[in-house]
């Protein structure tokens, strides 16, 4: 029964992660993030080969058993990286890719490099590592069976790498939403938390239990935890394929305007090589000011910075570039204060519902409004509200 419950969570990943690849292949729109998804979903297919055809491979000779183990092996040395790639694809404002990438692949080249070795070595070399007590009586299998030991355990810690790196990058891309959205929850990603959190916990569990083993070497893996592994991993599989292909690059256009880059923490010779002048910048600030004021593009809860620079007829790099100099506000920032402006006077003149407030004035969250309102006034709409209706000169006759 236990092998029958991995072998179909095998058969279903493998088939859900192939469907994958191949759909993000048939896409040509934004086609570096389609395919460095397709290559994680590929890489995860080969992962569950074993498992998944299980019943076919021990048809053969327990030789090429083995051998197919030992070839699909390196593949889990390939998926942090290229999730963490397909992450970085994903978050970039031209899905631009990370700089030095074959550094990431060190590990799965040595892993790589070793297979093919044992591959191309003796049978009785390869039997080895099929061998339930292996016997190391020569120096190349010893540093077959040493080689493949230490890196099934860098795996680990290299898990534990990428997890850090892909929460970092999007902890810099929440700060990149705010140049270009002034509603940034659609566009935070929380499926990717959602997933690398359910990677951390396997990884947590699979480190314990791997200390548990190493000091009882004669423990078993409980049957029980291989069978929640495998529906975990083709739950967690499905889950990602299913939010990925519906995914598209935040920070990419919808047009073929330029995206600007990030005002936060750039240096300040930014824009020297900017055609906009003084005068411009100036003229642009009033537009930008009179969309807000006059036209009430804050009141869209979907405004972007490439909206409102199509509003204005100017560059969406000219746009930001206005904000950051002539305002010194990022998007996110100058749309909310007319937000929240606007919100102010509603709470003291009408008594309109404070969730009625917060969907006129351009929010698409209550919990949103009360953070921007609580940010930016210090208290939050219910006291403000209350502490500005009171009639004028009250505390000073209650003194």
């Amino acid at each position: 029964m236990d092998d029958i419950i991995i072998e179909l969570a095998a058969t279903g990943t493998f088939a859900i992660a192939v469907f994958g690849a191949v759909f993000c292949l048939m896409q040509s729109r934004e086609f570096r993030v389609s395919a460095s998804f397709a290559a994680f979903l590929a890489t995860v297919a080969i992962n569950n080969i074993p498992d998944a055809f299980r019943r076919l491979i021990e048809a053969e000779p327990s030789s090429l058993d083995a051998m197919i183990d030992v070839a699909v092996w390196p593949s889990s040395f390939f998926l942090a990286p290229l999730f963490w790639i397909y992450v970085f694809t994903l978050t970039s404002s031209s899905q631009q890719q990370p700089q030095n990438r074959l550094r990431h692949f060190v590990l799965p080249g040595l892993a790589v490099v070793l297979t093919v070795l044992v591959l191309l070595s003796p049978p009785d070399v390869q039997a080895i590592l099929s061998a339930d007590e292996p016997k190391m009586d020569t120096g190349w299998s010893m540093a077959v069976v040493l080689g493949f030991g230490l890196l099934q355990l860098a795996v680990y810690p290299q898990i534990a790498v990428y997890l850090f790196l892909i929460w970092r990058r999007l902890m810099a891309f929440r700060q990149r939403l705010r140049d270009v959205y002034a509603s940034t929850e659609e566009h935070e990603l929380r499926w990717i938390y959602v997933i690398c959190g359910f990677y951390a916990l396997f990884w947590l569990a699979q480190t314990v239990l791997l200390v548990v083993v190493i000091d009882a070497a004669d423990t078993a893996v409980p049957p029980v935890f291989i069978n929640v592994a495998s529906l975990a991993g083709l739950t967690v599989v499905a889950a990602t394929v299913l939010w990925g292909l519906r995914q598209r690059p935040p920070l990419v256009p919808d047009d073929d305007q330029n995206t600007p880059e990030p005002t936060k923490g750039q240096s300040p010779g930014k824009y020297e090589k900017s055609a906009l002048s003084a005068e411009a910048s100036h003229r642009l600030g009033r537009k930008l000011r009179a969309s807000m004021e006059v036209d009430h593009l804050h009141r869209d809860p979907n405004l972007s910075l490439w909206a409102l620079a199509r509003h204005i007829g100017a560059s969406p790099n000219y746009v930001s570039q206005t904000l950051n100099e002539e305002i010194g506000e990022s998007f996110f920032d100058f749309v909310n204060g007319y937000r929240i402006a606007e919100a102010k006077n509603l709470l003291t003149t009408t008594d309109q519902s404070i969730l009625t407030i917060t969907y006129d004035v351009g929010f698409n969250a209550r919990s949103s409004f009360y953070n921007a309102f609580k940010r930016i006034t210090g208290q939050t709409p219910s006291y403000f509200r209350k502490n500005m209706s009171r009639p004028a000169g009250l505390d000073d006759i209650s003194a």
